[in-house]
Formats: structure tokens, sequence, C-alpha cells
């Protein structure tokens, strides 16, 4: 590692969030798009800090994209809370950069916790670049990890029931000109109906990212029940212009009832 590289540098990050009532579901709880949207800007500030952020990359022609991300919640917070969002890069592995997150009270008990993969893509071509400076820049933390596991490449559905298309509009969009990473979540939870959400709450949640969404497409959420325990389904969002894949997602539930 370049010595010169780690002077003055942060490793673990953290960032503090209030909740605030526009960030509530209808259980009054913040939103698991709510805690994505928190992450992705924790990372965002952690990957600035560390000189591989979304400026440094500009200049090179280059961003970062999620690529996977597996989430495990434990309880959400409430309206008021302030939470901790905290990060740290884990390791490289062929084209994927691991980055783990905890979610934490105020008080510094865990509630949530995440890993996800991210890839570097050439920005005219979008095709992605081997992260492999990061291992001379960087100190990963490959021991200290949120989850044991990491987020897996997800299976395609066998028998999904088909929805309907709907076309991606502008205020689904980020600074990269595709469909942000925290829609896609809105999208699949809105796909449940009222009942689901006032009996159920979301309890772990594993998505692939598998190809850009931008305005103009037309995307349909199709959902088939997984064998499962507890309630868990198989998610894919595609594409109607080439039927293409744009997402493949899990959800697992359990009864709102235990204080989730």
């Amino acid at each position: 590692m370049n010595t010169e590289a780690i002077m003055g540098k942060k490793w673990i990050w953290t960032d503090e969030y209030f909740i605030s009532s526009y960030e509530l579901d209808a259980n009054g709880k913040a939103s698991l798009p709510t805690l994505s949207k928190f992450m992705q800007e924790t990372a965002y500030n952690h990957a600035n800090h560390l000189e591989f952020g979304y400026h440094q990359l500009k200049e090179k022609n280059l961003f970062w994209v999620l690529s996977r991300l597996l989430i495990k919640i434990d309880r959400y917070p409430n309206w008021g809370d302030k939470i901790q969002i905290r990060t740290w890069p884990t390791g490289v592995e062929r084209l994927f950069a691991y980055r783990d997150f905890r979610v934490l009270t105020e008080q510094g008990t865990p509630i949530a916790a995440a890993v996800t993969a991210w890839l570097m893509l050439d920005a005219q071509k979008r095709r992605p670049q081997r992260p492999d400076e990061l291992k001379d820049r960087i100190k990963l933390l490959p021991n200290e990890r949120a989850l044991e596991e990491r987020p897996a490449k997800i299976p395609g559905l066998s028998s999904p029931v088909e929805g309907r298309f709907f076309p991606v509009r502008y205020s689904d969009l980020d600074l990269y000109n595709h469909v942000n990473n925290a829609k896609y979540i809105e999208w699949i939870l809105d796909g449940f109906p009222g009942e689901m959400h006032r009996e159920f709450v979301v309890t772990e949640f594993e998505i692939n990212f598998l190809s850009e969404a931008k305005i103009g497409d037309e995307a349909a959420i199709h959902t088939e029940k997984l064998e499962d325990a507890s309630p868990a389904f198989g998610h894919c969002i595609k594409r109607k212009a080439d039927n293409r894949d744009i997402c493949l997602a899990r959800t697992k539930w359990n009864p709102l009832h235990n204080g989730k």
C-alpha cells in the first residue's frame, strides 16, 4: 500500500441522519428505500474522503454503480430517531469492490446490516473496469464484516406473475441519468397490496442490478412466491423494448407485530 495515500484517512466512516416525517412509511417507520438512500449517501461521502468518489472518478471518465445489495433489518427507525450509518471497504474480487454497512441507533445499538458490491464503469462505453488501484491506495478491512455472506447472484424466476408495464419518469433518474437504486426498491415494494404492508414488514432484501433503465423506457415487475417458511418472494423488473431483465431481487417478510 502507498503509505502517502493512507495518511489522515478514515477507513471506517460514520454519518448521522435524523428521521423526518417525509421519510416514513404508512406504519410510521423509516422506509427501506430511505435506509437505502442513506447508505448510498454515506458510501459517496466515504468514497470522496478516500479520493475515489464522484468528482475524482469523473476526471478519469469513470463512475461507481451499485451492482448487488443484501440488507437485513432487525428494526426500522421511528420518526424523530437519530441513527448512524457506518461503512467501510472490505475487499476487491475481480470486478467487484465490496463495501459493508451497519445501521445503529444514536446509542450505538445495531438495527440493520448490509453488504454491497460495486462496479466501476467507463462513462462512455458503460463497461466495467477493474478496481485494482483500490488495493494500493485504500486499506481494506476483510475481517470486519457486517454480515457473514456476500450478496450472491440471484437466479431468474421460473413461473412469475407478470406485472403491467409503466414508464420511467424524470423523477426516477439520478445524476448518472439512469434510474436511482432506491427507486427499484420502491417499485418492488409498491407491487404489494396495502394489506401486505399493514400485516408484514421486509426483514431481508437482496437485489442484483443487471442493466440500466432510462427515461422513456417502460418497465414491469414480475413476482413469484418462493418456498420459504416465512413469506418470501422473487422479483424481476423487465424492460419492454427488449424484454431484458433490469434487475432481480428477493424479499423476506415477518409479521409486523414483532416490533420491527
